[in-house]
């Protein structure tokens, strides 16, 4: 397996222009044709789930080599606050109260592990988490938060640490209850470390390019695939 940063405000990374347009393939089957968390009709003119958060956004992805060539098995961003309000505070302005967000903070979105074996489902999960992780403090990112299902929260505890900052709530935007939470990222840390402490200091090292593992190629090879 391969992972990284893959794109940063909308721009992939030299070289991995095609898989970053083979990440939003991926985004559009898993979202809208498979669990029907989007609309169809929010999708962008090209069919992809592309939307403007994508613009202040790090992209990051896992690839494994297969016989045919490469497949992209996990894909996840995080967006950068700026000067315009996160999904979250949008969505669940009741969780912030007084205090209000910086410019700095971000939130965790479009996260996705698609692997039809169970132990490398998990590792692809914990390596877009280790990615994240490992982009975070080095770029003086802020506060994290992410909007999930509560049977994502359930599973999330078991890989990284984080909070409820609000109650469970319907939001029409994502067809689905979902609730806000935040995300402890020195906490988080220690705990992917513990599971494999060479994750997130392998993707530091590499970055921006790609952190290999295993008998992949590093040169991605031709056909891509997007796994469904």
């Amino acid at each position: 397996m391969s992972a990284g940063i893959l794109a940063i405000d909308g721009r992939a990374i030299e070289g991995l222009e095609a898989e970053y347009a083979a990440h939003f393939q991926l985004r559009r089957r898993v979202y809208v044709d498979q669990t029907a968390q989007l609309a169809a009709d929010e999708l962008d003119k090209d069919g992809t789930d592309r939307d403007q958060d994508d613009a202040r956004s790090v992209t990051f992805a896992v690839f494994e080599q297969v016989d045919v060539g490469v497949r992209i098995v996990g894909v996840s961003r995080l967006i950068v606050r700026g000067d315009r309000p996160l999904p979250v505070e949008e969505f669940c302005p009741d969780a912030f109260g007084a205090r209000p967000l910086r410019g700095n903070d971000v939130e965790v979105s479009r996260v996705i592990a698609r692997h039809e074996k169970a132990a490398l489902q998990d590792l692809v999960q914990w390596q877009l988490f280790a990615l994240m992780l490992a982009y975070i403090p080095p770029h003086r990112l802020g506060r994290t938060f992410a909007i999930i299902e509560p049977w994502l929260e359930r599973h999330l505890r078991g890989i990284i640490a984080l909070e409820r900052i609000g109650d469970v709530r319907y939001i029409a935007h994502y067809l689905d209850y979902n609730v806000p939470m935040e995300i402890d990222i020195p906490a988080s840390t220690v705990c992917v470390n513990t599971r494999n402490d060479s994750f997130i200091a392998a993707f530091q090292a590499a970055e921006p390019g790609m952190a290999y593992f295993g008998r992949i190629s590093r040169r991605a090879s031709s056909p891509l695939e997007v796994e469904a």
